[in-house]
């Protein structure tokens, strides 16, 4: 695997998720839909190695606990 393809691959995904978010907003379905399919894709271009799943999983609890934090208020 392409280590540094993958991680520029993974700086990218986060620059567009701050876009979609502020596009779609943050609580927004369609948003919430736009992670997972593309954390799909992005998973699915690396063939779901295991480095690349664990990453995958990582941004989305990131976003998960970002969330909740919002919703409580503490952000």
């Amino acid at each position: 695997m392409d280590y540094e393809k993958f991680f520029n691959d993974v700086k990218n995904w986060i620059l567009e998720c701050n876009s979609q978010a502020i596009k779609l907003g943050f609580g927004n379905d369609e948003f919430w839909n736009w992670v997972v399919n593309s954390l799909g894709e992005l998973s699915t271009k690396y063939n779901s190695q295991p480095l690349v799943m664990k990453q995958t999983n990582m941004l989305l609890d990131w976003l998960e606990d970002t969330w909740e934090e919002v919703k409580n208020g503490s952000r």
